[in-house]
């Protein structure tokens, strides 16, 4: 098989930017430990392209299974774990199934409908471009989707659906018109060499694009952690304070009220000092999984310190949120834990309070403060209202 010296270079820098992806990828996964599954794929991916590229350039007049079916078969199964890295990153649905089957379908019909050696060349150029179109269509739409729920930019899709729509025309034109063999189906000749050029921007892209997406899920995962309780997996306190400003502003904005409740479980210090610290946590993660079953999807709930949560409830006013109070407290009441063959009470003192003319963010937090302090001092258990400019402050142990 001839060589031109152009294309030769080219499909050696295809090969080094691949191979040199792959190392990247698995340096990702260990020892970075940056997205581990995901980039295992991709590094699997770049590996398997890189493998069946080199197996192509062995094609010859020759009939051979491995170069002309492995090849094919070899660059299709990255392209596959490509999107399969995809949907781990993205925790997507996995299509492993539905993407073996597409795969043990290529082969049957390259077994059963083609000869492997160059006289099924354009046929097998149809069937790989046919393929890749629907691969990478796959691979967009799990983008988008992603992209959608996390309001991010579809620019990067660019790359994607071009790469899927180059291989729809290409398999059009080998199909409507064979004489484009030579530009299309081959990769060593210099008809060859805008292809090949096509595919080393397209190569480069995809991986640059892949890259930003492990690095991106890397930041939020980093945010995650550094907005949720690491016990309750609630939000902390700095995220809750940053959405109480978000609502805050809506309230200045659209006058929409909205109220907190701010409670603290009683007598928390002794359940540590008789059952332990680890009861101590046990009980933390029972009060947030017990209330988050019953509180509205609107609402935001938070451990905001120690054995203090703060419930953020949008759009709600002293009326409705002392009605909001009064059911957290009796389904804490009602809830109890059992640890080591031992029942442990759990009951709380709740504050609530609703904005006003002129609050601030930080004065209606010390306002439902001073309201849970009050109904401690009542004997616990119970919830307090704070003092509003048309109500005395109300405390009720029912």
């Amino acid at each position: 098989m001839h060589f031109d010296p152009l294309a030769t270079q080219l499909l050696i820098f295809i090969g080094l930017l691949t191979g040199t992806a792959s190392l990247a990828w698995g340096v990702l996964t260990y020892p970075l430990g940056i997205a581990p599954q995901a980039s295992a794929r991709y590094a699997l991916a770049n590996t398997l392209v890189t493998f069946g590229l080199i197996l192509s350039t062995y094609r010859d007049t020759t009939t051979s299974y491995l170069f002309w079916y492995g090849a094919d078969l070899c660059v299709l199964s990255g392209f596959i774990l490509l999107k399969w890295g995809t949907q781990q990153l993205f925790k997507l649905r996995s299509s492993i199934r539905i993407d073996s089957i597409l795969l043990l379908s290529i082969g049957l019909i390259m077994l059963l409908t083609m000869k492997p050696n160059p006289s099924s060349n354009i046929h097998l150029g149809i069937l790989f471009s046919i393929a890749t179109f629907i691969i990478f269509s796959q691979l967009a739409f799990e983008h988008f989707s992603y992209l959608k729920k996390a309001n991010g930019s579809v620019i990067v899709l660019i790359p994607i659906v071009s790469i899927a729509c180059i291989f729809l025309l290409r398999a059009f034109l080998l199909f409507f018109a064979p004489q484009s063999e030579d530009q299309l189906a081959s990769i060593t000749g210099a008809e060859a060499v805008p292809m090949l050029w096509t595919y080393v921007v397209l190569t480069l892209a995809i991986n640059i694009i892949m890259f930003g997406n492990a690095i991106t899920r890397l930041v939020d995962k980093i945010r995650s952690r550094a907005e949720k309780d690491y016990l309750t997996g609630l939000m902390n306190r700095r995220a809750i304070l940053l959405h109480q400003e978000r609502v805050h502003n809506f309230w200045l904005r659209d006058n929409v009220v909205y109220s907190l409740i701010l409670f603290d479980l009683d007598y928390f210090k002794k359940i540590n000092d008789e059952f332990g610290h680890a009861a101590g946590d046990a009980v933390l993660l029972h009060v947030a999984n017990s209330l988050q079953k019953v509180i509205r999807v609107t609402d935001t709930f938070s451990r905001y310190g120690g054995e203090e949560f703060l419930l953020l409830l949008p759009a709600t006013n002293e009326e409705e949120v002392l009605l909001i109070t009064k059911k957290l407290k009796e389904t804490l009441s009602e809830s109890s834990l059992h640890w080591h063959g031992k029942l442990i009470n759990i009951t709380a003192s709740f504050g609530c309070a609703t904005i006003e003319k002129n609050d601030s963010q930080q004065e209606l937090i010390n306002r439902a403060d001073i309201a849970m302090y009050k109904a401690k001092s009542e004997g616990r258990n119970c919830y307090c209202q704070a003092i509003s400019s048309t109500k005395a402050e109300s405390c009720s142990a029912s």
